[in-house]
């Protein structure tokens, strides 16, 4: 965290131009406000390098680093304490992060009420601490804390098979990708009515053959699929749903699939067994889908810049994600990068296409950010400090910078 501070002490721009600090093209870098009133401006070319030296996606690092902003412009008496080694760092975050939205005067009397023992309370309780702290010094700002709670609602449901395995006790020869990860943020009384009915479908799925000895949290979590499902097949109100769509996708290069006995999905870009394919196909009001997958060793080419729906399929398919280190934006979420610009000559193909999300294609255009291509879904990218990191479907190494061993990552 001290370090961070540092870092972005060498890093602060008043305007633009300022923003120049690491010798990029200075046309798309701009000074970025990480934190509330107070505190200073941050080159953005030098939060994105921050994040990948240290193995984090840039919006973990760029809020790693509003942390430790926040902490030493806004929060004296709380940095004071990371200083001197009597609070840990996370504790400190807990504060940041919930002081960042406060004007400096709020954010202050925060400061002077959490200091002294932000080191013993647990993180719950540090939380309402410090929401009490301020709508005791601002009787106004407890409504706008409620309030601005609301934007942070959010629902994440992560079907990337990569990121986790079977659950432990899952049923024999379960593929991985069979199952997701689901986390949401709720507005109180989103979640109550959400519980209820939770409670109320798995309760009911006792009466089932299929799903009675199921034990409690499975017949919850196949409660949230009834849920969607009554939502895709008809909402309710008289407007049709769409049923569940499987895609199954079948690549070129495994034709030994069908021996296998699994096949790829490709919502989620995992396996599962021919056993859950027909389990899902046979629920009322699914689709199956099959699709022709093109053969990702094809050059596929156009003359026009923007490349067809079948070169953009294949390119996403073989980069799957942003090809920037450590960023997991699903490709289809991504533009498509010419790495030899197009009018420059580059072609519209598919050796000369890479997925970057919109942020980091900013990143290889105007910031200084430079990669090549090793072989299809695999780069060498090289940031503007000169560090080194190859990315491709097993995620990003960090192999250096030029003339030395890069100090973010551990080896």
């Amino acid at each position: 965290m001290i370090l961070a501070a540092k870092y972005a002490a060498v890093n602060v721009v008043e305007t633009v131009g300022e923003a120049a600090v690491l010798e990029v093209d200075t046309y798309g870098d701009r000074a970025v406000m990480l934190t509330g009133a107070g505190a200073p401006m941050i080159s953005e070319a030098a939060v994105i390098e921050f994040a990948a030296v240290l193995g984090y996606s840039t919006y973990t690092g760029r809020k790693y680093l509003a942390d430790a902003v926040e902490l030493a412009w806004r929060l004296p008496r709380t940095w004071a304490r990371i200083l001197d080694g009597t609070l840990a760092g996370w504790r400190a975050r807990r504060v940041a992060e919930i002081t960042r939205h406060l004007d400096p005067e709020v954010a202050g009397w925060v400061d002077t009420q959490v200091a002294a023992h932000a080191h013993r309370i647990g993180p719950a309780q540090l939380e309402r601490t410090v929401k009490e702290a301020a709508a005791l010094f601002e009787p106004d700002l407890t409504a706008a804390i409620a309030e601005e709670a609301v934007d942070y609602r959010r629902c994440d449901i992560e079907t990337d098979p990569g990121l986790f395995l079977p659950p432990v006790g899952a049923e024999q020869g379960q593929a991985a990708g069979a199952t997701a990860e689901v986390t949401a943020t709720l507005d109180v009384a989103d979640a109550l009515d959400l519980e209820a009915a939770v409670a109320t479908i798995a309760h009911g799925l006792l009466d089932h053959d299929a799903t009675a000895d199921l034990s409690l949290d499975a017949r919850r979590a196949a409660a949230l699929g009834i849920l969607g499902r009554a939502y895709t097949s008809g909402t309710g109100d008289g407007r049709p749903g769409n049923g569940r769509v499987i895609d199954l996708k079948i690549h070129t290069d495994t034709r030994d699939l069908a021996t296998t006995g699994l096949v790829r999905i490709g919502n989620t870009r995992g396996l599962a067994t021919i056993e859950q394919l027909d389990r899902w196909a046979s629920l009322p009001g699914v689709v199956v889908r099959p699709t022709v997958v093109i053969d990702l060793n094809e050059e596929i080419s156009t003359e026009a810049y923007a490349p067809t729906r079948r070169l953009r399929t294949q390119v996403e398919l073989i980069d799957r994600t942003c090809a920037f280190p450590d960023c997991n934006v699903k490709a289809e979420h991504c533009d498509l990068d010419h790495r030899i610009p197009y009018d420059q000559g580059g072609r519209t193909t598919t050796s000369n296409l890479t997925c970057l999300c919109r942020g980091h294609h900013r990143a290889k255009t105007h910031l200084g950010w430079t990669y090549e291509r090793l072989a299809p879904g695999r780069y060498r990218w090289r940031s503007p400090g000169g560090y080194q990191f190859l990315t491709g479907p097993d995620g990003t190494v960090d192999v250096g910078s030029i003339g030395g061993v890069a100090p973010g990552r551990a080896a």
